[in-house]
């Protein structure tokens, strides 16, 4: 597996850009596929259930995967890549105990509350709460190839196989005429497999960078120091993530509580939608994380900011087009997903204006991680939590999926002005801004001015949309070339990390 510290940043952000592109093209389609199996009615239930078990596959992982991203590069920054196989030992213990809790209390309310199951058997809630725990195991393992610098194995294994086995599994039951708790099940079934390869990877990786899978001996004392300072900071982290992935999906199970399965479901796809511009986020996340821990842990500030605004840059010139596209033409884009989902296209245009300006904001929730500060997080995504909840209690009854996008836009928005104010004030990360504006004056010139006036005269339909993509595309590529070094890409292209 290649290694992010011998090619590079872009390298490493290119490969996790096509890998997560992949991934959310496949998504998309999965949507698709099931919007137009099993209709609106049918969706909702589906993506209500997809949003449990990803809130719970998030919260097994108890901040763990974050925490060995963190240690483990910084053990590499150091010299201390021995330490990895106990930091591997010390992360899997309370996460593999955490997941026997999940199954046992998943067991009890599906005996207990059988009327809660919407229509869905005992034994698949259970299965599902196996598979849930197999899930957040996967992100874990895959941690460990990222703190030791592999940019492969998270790419190809989380956002290609295991979307494309989805895909396949789906499609064959929708096909085959089955009903959603076949889709589920199809839908959840290629986890283990993926959980085996993570599993090979991460150890083959150890070895190779650590020499063996035995912890070296340690006293006591420092056995326990170790364990205390990664738990410390992966056990808060480990919070902040139950908030985030309850921020990303408790609006769709409010919304199928406070109106229908109906709406949950032309409103989880609308945010599916949204969410697939994220890619370029995560994208940068992952390959920027393991550099600014090393960068942070050696006290190079100065690497830190030249990472962060070349990131960022690049973040705002992949993905304000997409976002523009989707506020445009959402009407369009939704029909693909079947009758009755481009309803959501005022919730698609609002959601993808608060994506933009949250890309703007650049990798600031790594920086914070990276830099210690899951103390932080967890506060600012609490607070967000409470905000989120409250809007939407108020605004889904009056306004619909319509309050429910505007309720998620707020809170992304405060979200993000929060953690700015705390990345480039209180921890003094700044990134350069003349990259930043360039990027997003050449976005909303080009890729707005274009497919506004495409709009407007030509109204929306498949035909305009494709014509209207590919028109503005060729465009602002010509746009960018002269630019390039304006656009920071260049700088970006040749920046090497020490690490």
């Amino acid at each position: 597996m290649a290694e992010a510290g011998s090619r590079g940043i872009a390298w490493a952000g290119a490969v996790n850009l096509v890998g997560g592109a992949t991934g959310s093209v496949i998504g998309l389609l999965l949507a698709a596929i099931v919007g137009r199996g099993l209709g609106t009615d049918g969706a909702g239930t589906y993506f209500l259930v997809v949003a449990v078990f990803m809130i719970v596959s998030n919260v097994a992982e108890l901040g763990a995967d974050t925490g060995l991203v963190r240690f483990a590069s910084a053990a590499r920054a150091r010299g201390r890549v021995h330490d990895v196989p106990r930091l591997l030992v010390i992360a899997t213990g309370p996460v593999l105990l955490g997941g026997v809790v999940v199954v046992v209390l998943a067991a009890a309310w599906a005996r207990e509350r059988p009327d809660d199951l919407a229509g869905l058997s005992p034994g698949l809630v259970v299965t599902a709460g196996v598979l849930a725990v197999l899930s957040s195991l996967v992100a874990v393992m895959l941690a460990v190839s990222r703190g030791l610098g592999d940019v492969l194995a998270y790419p190809v294994l989380q956002n290609i196989l295991l979307p494309l086995l989805r895909v396949v599994g789906v499609l064959v039951v929708v096909t085959a005429g089955g009903g959603v708790a076949a889709v589920l099940l199809a839908w959840m079934a290629p986890v283990p497999l993926v959980l085996a390869i993570a599993v090979v990877v991460a150890v083959a990786l150890t070895r190779r960078h650590a020499g063996t899978l035995r912890p070296a001996p340690l006293p006591s004392s420092q056995r326990s120091g170790m364990s205390r300072e990664f738990w410390s900071f992966s056990a808060t982290r480990g919070l902040s993530s139950a908030v985030e992935i309850m921020l990303e999906w408790f609006d769709v199970i409010l919304v199928g509580a406070l109106t229908s399965p109906e709406a949950a479901g032309v409103y989880a796809v609308v945010t599916r939608c949204a969410r697939a511009g994220e890619v370029v986020q995560q994208a940068a996340r992952i390959a920027v994380g393991p550099q600014i821990s090393a960068a942070l842990a050696r006290g190079a500030i100065a690497e830190a900011r030249e990472v962060y605004g070349l990131v960022t840059a690049a973040m705002i010139w992949l993905a304000w087009p997409f976002f523009i596209v989707l506020a445009v033409f959402g009407d369009t884009v939704l029909t693909a997903f079947g009758p009755g989902f481009d309803d959501g296209a005022v919730s698609l245009a609002v959601l993808s204006l608060a994506m933009g300006l949250a890309t703007a904001a650049g990798t600031v929730q790594t920086i914070l991680l990276m830099g210690g500060r899951s103390s932080w997080q967890l506060a600012d995504k609490s607070a967000a939590l409470v905000l989120n909840i409250v809007l939407n209690v108020a605004l889904v009854p009056l306004w619909g999926i319509e309050g429910a996008a505007v309720s998620w836009a707020v809170t992304i928005v405060a979200d993000t002005a929060l953690v700015v104010y705390q990345v480039q004030r209180l921890m003094d990360v700044r990134p350069a801004g003349r990259y930043l504006w360039v990027a997003a004056g050449l976005a909303c010139a080009v890729v707005g001015g274009i497919t506004t006036l495409a709009r407007l005269l030509l109204g929306s339909s498949v035909p305009v949309l494709v014509v209207t993509v590919v028109v503005a595309a060729a465009a602002y590529l010509a746009a960018s070339w002269p630019l390039r070094h304006r656009l920071g890409l260049v700088e970006l292209l040749a920046h090497r990390s020490p690490v």
